[in-house]
């Protein structure tokens, strides 16, 4: 299945500007489609809800979570509750080259600073 093709045809998603940008149609999100990680993020939302079947109303992206005294973004958060209260999974999108070590370098220092 393309995924891509799948989403537009079932209106999850649009692209504007020749390409340029995905339109995340649920959440009226528009994020540029050219960055690496964009694109991992749509097919990663995708495929939570068109092979995976969750319900698009209760998949959220680019949520401010609280970690300790800061404030980050999560990528994508299904919740397991209509009301968007309880987290189900928490997925953190990275470009699809990267190495296993520079992936667990950045977790590493991700971890550490985050302590």
């Amino acid at each position: 299945m393309n995924l891509i093709a799948e989403g537009i045809k079932q209106k999850l998603i649009k692209f504007e500007d020749d390409g340029k940008y995905v339109v995340y149609l649920h959440q009226a999100k528009r994020r540029n489609y050219d960055n690496p990680e964009e694109k991992v993020q749509a097919e990663s939302f995708l495929k939570l809800a068109l092979i995976y079947k969750y319900p698009v109303k209760r998949i959220r992206q680019f949520v401010p979570v609280q970690m300790g005294v800061e404030t980050k973004e999560a990528d994508i958060i299904v919740y397991d509750d209509d009301a968007l209260k309880i987290p189900l999974i928490v997925v953190e999108c990275k470009k699809s080259d990267i190495s296993e070590l520079e992936f667990t370098r950045h977790r590493s220092s991700r971890q550490l600073r985050d302590t």
